[in-house]
């Protein structure tokens, strides 16, 4: 996934879902092309994000696919929009690309799942518990972009107070109720905790240490749900973050929410 647009979340679920369309439609991609008043190599091009797609051509593939109009609708805007630069795009020199995609998916998400087993996740830390694991954790930063990052963390949390809401599921091991070693900003990073657990749109559990192994043992992750479009995981590492898409790999991740939960 090309990561530096806000955009780049809307069409890759454009894309995905125009791909996704014409094969229950039945169609080749040579048939969907002739019948669009397209080629069958541009069909490709599109689905594979080789080649933008217009507004008009969307339209035009949505008709080929029987799709009904409130389905075009959701999907005509997501073309609209999809050149669209996201606010992030401000720390573009401070954060990774895979932090502005992670930024993104959680934009354009409709409920978002969070598993940590260590640590309070990004969307309801407060700023010196961010502050602290930011300076942690990349040891090599200057103080300007440890700023810049903690900054746009803060930024990210707009989201949960904003009209429509996506809603938010967080998992934590009890691990991470207890690794800190200032007791004072633990009191008001759990504080904010609790005050976030009370608003409807969000759901906090935590998995006690008495339950022992379970079925995330082996790391964090985050689930992004878009409503009726495919759903996007992201795995975080080190160095580098990982985005899985495939249906089943996906899958594997739902099973596992069930299961924690």
């Amino acid at each position: 996934m090309s990561p530096k647009l806000g955009s780049t979340v809307r069409a890759r679920r454009l894309r995905s879902e125009l791909k996704r369309l014409r094969n229950a439609a039945g169609l080749s991609t040579d048939q969907a092309g002739e019948r669009a008043g397209m080629s069958g190599p541009t069909i490709s091009r599109i689905e594979t994000g080789k080649r933008g797609v217009s507004v008009d051509e969307t339209e035009r593939l949505l008709d080929v696919y029987n799709v009904p109009l409130t389905r075009q609708r959701d999907l005509l805007a997501l073309a609209e929009n999809a050149d669209e630069l996201g606010w992030w795009q401000a720390y573009a020199g401070h954060i990774t690309d895979a932090t502005q995609t992670e930024i993104a998916l959680e934009e354009e998400a409709t409920r978002i799942t969070n598993f940590e087993p260590t640590l309070i996740p990004g969307l309801l830390q407060t700023a010196e518990y961010a502050r602290e694991i930011i300076r942690t954790s990349n040891f090599g930063d200057k103080p300007r972009d440890t700023e810049a990052k903690v900054a746009a963390r803060m930024a990210r949390q707009s989201i949960l107070t904003r009209p429509n809401p996506p809603e938010l599921h967080i998992i934590l091991d009890e691990a991470v109720l207890r690794r800190f070693r200032d007791p004072e900003m633990m009191r008001r990073q759990l504080r904010q905790v609790i005050d976030a657990a009370s608003r409807p749109n969000i759901t906090i559990q935590v998995i006690p240490f008495s339950a022992g192994v379970h079925p995330s043992s082996d790391g964090s992750f985050v689930l992004h749900e878009f409503g009726d479009d495919p759903a996007i995981v992201l795995l975080e590492g080190k160095v580098s973050d990982l985005f899985l898409e495939k249906l089943g790999e996906v899958a594997v991740y739902q099973e596992t929410v069930r299961r924690l939960c």
